[in-house]
C-alpha cells in the first residue's frame, strides 16, 4: 500500500505540480521532497496546507485508501470486468491480484462494496474457494450505506454460483434469506427487484421439487407484473410459465405463454427473445406435440438468428441438439447424425435442471441415432454421459426417456459379450 509521502507524489504529478510549486512559500522544496521520500514526516499544520494545494482533504492524505484512487481502482476495473468470461481464469485472477492489497482498507463506501463484490466474483471465475467471505462483506456494506439494488445483487450473483455448481436448496435457502431479511428489515427495494426476486423464488421452488408452489408463485407473478404494468423479467418468467405448462400438459397455457413473448418481441425487438420462442417451440413440438416437421421449421428459424447477430442465447448446442431430434424422429438418420455431430455439450451457462434434462434427453436421441448405425460404444457413452449427468436431479418426464436409452443400450452391449 502507498505510503503519505508517495500519495502526496502520486497526486502532485497528477496534478502537473513540480516540486517548487506544491511547497509554495510555506516550505521548501528540500522539505516536501524529503517528505515524499518518507525521509520527513509533515506536521499537521504542513500536512493540511500540502492537501489544500491539491485540492484534497488532510484526512484523505492519511487515508491508507483514498477516494480518488479508489474511484481510478474501479474505473479500471469494471472495464476488465465487463469483458470477463467465466472460463477466463487468468484475467480473474490479474483482477483478484489488482483488489487484494485493498481489501483490508476499503472504506464503507459504494466503491469500496463494488470492489468486494467484483473481487468476490473474480476470485469464483479464477477457481477460488474463498469468495463467500468478500461477497457478504460487501452485501453488508451495501445494506449499511442502503444501497439495496446492490445489495440483492450480491445474492444474485451468490445464486448463480450455487446454481452453477447445482446445490438448488441452498440457494432457494438463499434467495429466501434475502426475502425475509427484506421484509424484516422493512426495505423499499425497487420494482425490478422485487419482480426478480419473486422470479428467482419460483424458479429454485421448481429446481428443488416443489412444483405447484413454484408454478403458482410463477403465475402470480406474471399476473402482477400485467396489472402494475411492470415488465421486467416477463421474457424470462413467460419462457418459465410455458416450460411449467408443457410439464402439466396444459397446451392451451402453453400456448398462451408463446403468444404472449411473441407479443413481447414486437415491443421490444431483441434477437434474444426470437431465439426464446424458437427454441421453445421447436422443444414442445418435439416433445409434447409429436409433430417433429413443425419442430424441424421452429429450429430452422432458430438457426437463422445464429448467423444474424451474436447472443448468448444462440448457442449452437441448442439448435443442433433439437434438430437433430426432429430428424431422428422423422427417420432421416443421416442427416440426424450429421446434425447430432455439432451437439456436443450442455453449454456451461444452462444451469436449471429444466434445461440441463431436455438437453441430456437430446444425447439420449443422439445415442439411439449412433446405435442406428451399429456404433454401440459410441451410443453407450453418450447414453451413460446423460445418465450420469441427470442423476442428481429432480424427477421430470425427460427423465424416463434418458434412463430407458441407457439400460436399453446397455442391456444390447451386454447381450453381445
Amino acid at each position: 500500500m502507498d505510503s503519505l509521502g508517495t500519495r502526496i507524489r502520486k497526486l502532485r504529478k497528477e496534478r502537473k505540480l513540480t516540486l517548487e510549486a506544491l511547497a509554495g512559500d510555506r516550505l521548501t522544496k528540500g522539505m516536501l521532497s524529503q517528505i515524499e521520500n518518507d525521509k520527513a514526516k509533515p506536521s499537521m499544520e504542513s500536512l493540511e496546507y500540502i492537501a489544500e494545494r491539491l485540492g484534497v482533504k488532510a484526512s484523505e492524505l492519511l487515508e491508507q485508501v483514498t477516494p480518488s484512487s479508489l474511484r481510478q481502482l474501479l474505473e479500471q476495473l469494471e472495464i476488465l470486468y465487463a469483458e470477463l468470461k467465466p472460463s477466463d481464469t487468468d484475467n480473474a485472477q490479474q483482477i483478484v491480484e489488482m483488489i487484494k492489497p485493498y481489501v483490508e482498507e476499503l472504506p464503507l463506501s459504494y466503491e469500496g462494496g463494488r470492489l468486494l463484490y467484483i473481487y468476490a466474483a473474480a476470485q469464483y471465475f479464477a477457481g477460488l474457494t474463498t469468495w463467500e467471505s468478500p461477497l457478504q462483506e460487501s452485501r453488508m456494506m451495501f445494506k449499511e450505506i442502503n444501497l439495496l439494488s446492490h445489495w440483492f445483487e450480491t445474492y444474485i450473483l451468490q445464486l448463480g454460483i450455487l446454481s452453477e455448481n447445482r446445490k438448488y436448496k441452498t440457494a432457494y435457502s438463499c434467495i429466501s434469506q434475502a426475502k425475509e431479511e427484506a421484509e424484516q428489515e422493512n426495505f423499499q427495494l425497487d420494482s425490478r427487484d422485487d419482480v426478480k426476486m419473486a422470479y428467482y423464488i419460483c424458479v429454485f421452488q421448481v429446481a428443488i421439487g416443489e412444483l405447484e408452489a413454484g408454478k403458482q408463485l410463477i403465475n402470480e407473478t406474471i399476473t402482477n407484473a400485467h396489472k402494475n404494468q411492470f415488465y421486467s423479467y416477463i421474457d424470462d418468467m413467460y419462457r418459465f410459465g410455458a416450460f411449467c405448462a408443457m410439464l402439466d400438459h396444459d397446451f392451451e397455457q402453453v400456448e398462451h405463454m408463446l403468444k404472449k413473448l411473441e407479443q413481447y418481441r414486437i415491443f421490444v425487438e431483441q434477437v434474444d427473445v426470437d431465439a426464446y420462442i424458437f427454441g421453445l417451440r421447436a422443444h414442445y413440438y418435439n416433445s409434447y406435440i409429436h409433430d417433429y416437421q413443425q419442430a424441424l421449421e421452429e429450429i430452422e428459424r432458430f438457426g437463422t438468428l445464429m448467423h444474424e447477430e451474436v447472443s448468448i442465447k444462440l448457442d449452437k448446442n441448442f439448435y443442433y441438439s433439437e434438430k437433430g431430434k426432429s430428424l431422428y424422429l422423422l427417420g432421416q438418420y443421416e442427416e440426424a447424425k450429421e446434425a447430432f455431430e455439432h451437439f456436443t455439450n450442455v453449454p456451461p451457462f444452462i444451469s436449471h435442471p429444466f434445461d440441463i434434462l431436455s438437453l441430456n434427453e437430446c444425447f439420449s436421441y443422439k445415442a439411439l441415432c449412433y446405435v442406428h448405425f451399429g456404433e454401440l460404444t459410441t451410443a453407450y457413452e453418450i447414453a451413460k454421459m446423460a445418465y450420469l449427468d441427470s442423476q442428481d436431479l429432480i424427477d421430470l418426464p425427460y427423465k424416463q426417456k434418458i434412463e430407458e436409452t441407457y439400460f436399453a443400450i446397455k442391456a444390447q452391449i451386454n447381450s453381445l459379450q
